[in-house]
């Protein structure tokens, strides 16, 4: 019903009704709310409306709501009063009164509060102005990310005499106190955090805690996003036993196909290791007398415009030998950095006892033709520091490696017949001892046979090795594989390797499938959830292996990694699975066609049991006559067994054991459990075990066990989660290694508390992470 229809002579009139408002805003752009209210009431000639009961102004979605209204026709304005609920965009109020101009929609509330869905914070004032733009100042202000019931206090807050808060952006707070529970814990005169879930410029939630090897220590990060492409953090860690370190990390990812992470700490340490001690990473009696320790790694990703084009580049350098064990935890130790790559790129650094390696990594993909060009720098980390000196070096480089690979495919389409080829050409250099070339193809011919019997899968290849040898020299050990090379002078040329290799697998099924035939379950509402078993499918696999690669002597060749040494065999594997799968069907709830949500039947299977048994005979072992007087022959190796319990989609138990034949023991033992409930928590177990042993083969000098605990259950209005891992030699105590996680998750914040016993460290950390704050 039109206003103007009630408006006679300025008379004051009551009626139940609707009314819309229209407006231009301040661009000139005509809109228009819409009025509801129990009744409307009209002053001065329609230049005064006033609502009461029920009170909604609606304009798309933004909503206000209140128990009265007064609309100022001339300006625009609407004064709100009792049960003020207002939706602007993102933002929801709540206050006592409040008024705004609804061209601009600015205005102000009284002992108000807004909810800001994005960062999930609850921001309140005794009066809260409201500007153009999205900004706000509020006085007398509280800020916390916690639901609450009425009149509860939050599990923290922070509180401000005043506040400036920009909607996407950020909050800034002057003469503000950290509450717990309304209690103030802590001051500081100006707090600034972000309002937004995107990422913003600001400083990240620190780290602190104590350590055997840093002191009491405080890591305070500041992060800075540059722009949507590119971010940088900076932090600086004091450290009361070493001193400060200072950390850069830059992340990048320009386009869906280049993305680059890098990270360098340095510190001067006030701590010198002249002990002569005998390192974890490196064989030997090694030192480390420099100060200044340093650590640079980064990961790089990208295409060129043609997409088959790849370029991939890893960087990773370490000051010292004992940097990444004295600094493996926290923001830049080596776990978070190796997890950070891992996560972005899908690969991984070496392991902190080995050496260092940076590369490049070009290649093009035809569609069965791949070429990549790769150049490396591997760092041995012991050199210098009182240690041998780098003019010793002899860690081999390549520089650099040619690869081409023709992958498996049917030479002839009307054949079983698929071949495949790799080919390689590297130059190896060392700073001092054997450098110089090794050319290598290995084709391959494969025979694959499918029928209703099983399958038969045959390759036969040849691999051939070229040696150019630019200068050979008896070296020391080169790593944990290398050979004593042999003495050999003057310029060696032309070595040469054949290696015949021979593969054969065999496998076929057997199966029965047990049909319950139940009754079909009734498709209605009251029966969504209930489930009947249809069935059990067992299955049985046998599978023979064989492996032959002739017996060749090596010796002459020079050694630059593992392939120039490759053990001959002739080895068959057998083994037995057993899989017994169930079926199922459970009533759900689903859409139909129309969209309707209706009854119906959703099938499902889990495999209930999983039995694997496998063994293997080395004929060559069978026929050993090398150091026959200190080792017997073994040619059958361990037998595994395997078992995968998948009781129910709650509960699942794994064991996998490996028995010797001939020590009559187990050799080694896995086994774990987990349990998932999501209305109360999960839980999982595992332990290893590895038993000592002394075979012509193999060798572990100690017995090794370890165990690890995971759990998470939902307790006092939020979830505690546990993680522990213990690792320990059985005689050797002094090799025992514990790391302890306690997690409590609240809906708005996280404690963490980390405890880690290292044989060279002990470290005690507590974590506090705010929702909403640097999380």
């Amino acid at each position: 019903m039109a206003l103007l229809l009630f408006a006679a002579t300025g008379a004051t009139r009551a009626f139940a009704a609707a009314s819309p408002l229209e407006m231009r805003t301040e661009d000139e752009r005509l809109v228009r709310w819409d009025l509801t209210a129990d009744s409307l009431i009209t002053h001065n000639d329609t230049e005064v409306l006033e609502a009461k009961g029920n009170v909604v102004l609606r304009r798309g979605n933004d909503v206000l709501k209140a128990d009265f209204a007064r609309y100022y026709m001339s300006t625009k304005w609407v004064f709100l009063q009792g049960n003020v609920v207002v939706r602007m965009g993102k933002d929801d109020m709540r206050a006592e009164q409040a008024e705004f101009d609804l061209r601009s929609r600015v205005g102000w509330l009284k002992n108000g509060e807004i909810f800001m869905e994005g960062p999930h914070a609850y921001l309140s004032g005794t009066r809260i102005n409201k500007y153009w733009g999205d900004v706000y100042t509020f006085q007398n202000a509280k800020v916390t990310t916690c639901d609450t019931e009425d009149g509860q206090a939050p599990a923290w807050s922070l509180t401000a005499d005043e506040a400036i808060v920009e909607m996407d952006g950020y909050a800034r707070l002057v003469r503000s106190s950290f509450q717990v529970k309304g209690t103030p814990v802590a001051y500081t005169p100006y707090f600034l955090f972000p309002t937004k879930t995107d990422r913003q410029t600001g400083f990240l939630v620190p780290e602190f805690g104590n350590s055997s090897k840093k002191g009491f220590f405080y890591n305070q990060p500041f992060f800075w996003a540059i722009n949507q492409q590119s971010d940088l953090m900076v932090n600086g860690e004091m450290m009361t036993k070493r001193g400060f370190m200072h950390g850069v990390e830059y992340r990048t990812q320009p386009s869906n196909t280049t993305k680059g992470w890098i990270r360098y700490d340095w510190l001067y340490d006030q701590e010198r290791d002249t002990s002569g001690r005998d390192a974890t990473l490196f064989s030997g009696e090694t030192e480390r007398t420099n100060r200044n320790r340093y650590w640079v790694r980064g990961m790089l990703d990208t295409r060129f415009d043609d997409p088959r084009w790849r370029l991939k580049a890893d960087l990773d350098y370490v000051s010292d030998q004992d940097y990444l064990t004295d600094f493996k935890s926290g923001m830049g130790g080596f776990n978070r950095s190796r997890d950070e790559m891992f996560s972005w790129f899908s690969r991984d650094l070496q392991e902190k006892n080995k050496k260092r390696e940076s590369g490049v990594l070009l290649s093009r993909d035809w569609e069965r033709v791949t070429v990549s060009l790769y150049g490396a720098y591997t760092q041995n980390p012991t050199l210098g520091h009182g240690n041998y000196s780098r003019s010793s070096d002899t860690t081999v480089q390549r520089l650099p490696q040619l690869d081409a690979f023709l992958h498996k495919g049917r030479i002839f389409s009307s054949l079983p017949l698929e071949a495949n080829v790799s080919a390689q050409a590297g130059y190896y250099y060392r700073r001092t001892g054997t450098r110089g070339a090794r050319y290598e193809v290995v084709p391959t011919l494969t025979v694959p046979i499918t029928g209703r019997l099983g399958s038969l899968i045959t390759s036969a290849g040849v691999r051939q090795t070229i040696y150019n040898t630019e200068s050979a020299s008896q070296s020391r050990w080169e790593g944990e594989l290398a050979s004593w090379e042999a003495e050999r002078g003057g310029r060696e040329t032309d070595v040469t390797r054949t290696l015949p290799e021979f593969s054969s697998a065999a496998s076929t099924e057997l199966a029965r499938v047990y049909d319950f035939k139940p009754t079909p379950l009734p498709l209605t509402n009251s029966t969504v959830g209930e489930s009947r078993w249809q069935g059990l499918r067992h299955a049985v696999q046998p599978r023979v292996e064989f492996a032959y690669r002739r017996n060749e002597n090596q010796e002459d060749n020079p050694y630059y990694d593992e392939m120039d040494r490759l053990m001959p065999h002739t080895e068959v594997a057998y083994s037995l699975t057993n899989v017994i799968t169930r079926k199922r069907h459970t009533v759900v709830m689903e859409k139909n066609d129309k969209g309707e949500m209706v009854p119906k039947i959703k099938e499902d299977f889990i495999d209930l049991l999983r039995l694997r048994l496998e063994q293997a005979y080395d004929q060559r072992e069978a026929t050993r006559t090398d150091m026959r007087d200190r080792y017997e022959r073994r040619p059958f190796g361990d037998v595994l067994g395997e078992a995968t319990f998948g009781l129910t989609s709650v509960v699942s138990l794994y064991t996998r054991n490996y028995y010797s034949p001939y020590e009559n023991k187990l050799t080694r033992h896995e086994s774990g459990m987990g349990f998932v409930w999501p209305e109360y928590g999960h839980f999982s177990f595992g332990y290893d075990q590895r038993m000592k042993i002394d075979e012509y083969k193999r060798r572990r000098d100690s017995n090794i066990q370890y165990i690890s605990t995971r759990a998470g259950f939902t307790l006092f209005g939020g979830s505690i989660g546990l993680d522990t891992g213990f690792n320990q030699d059985f005689k050797d105590t002094s090799n025992r290694e514990v790391l302890f996680d306690l997690t409590y998750n609240h809906q708005c914040f996280s404690i963490i508390g980390r405890t880690v016993l290292e044989p060279d460290d002990k470290s005690y950390s507590l974590m506090v992470k705010l929702t909403g704050l640097g999380d």
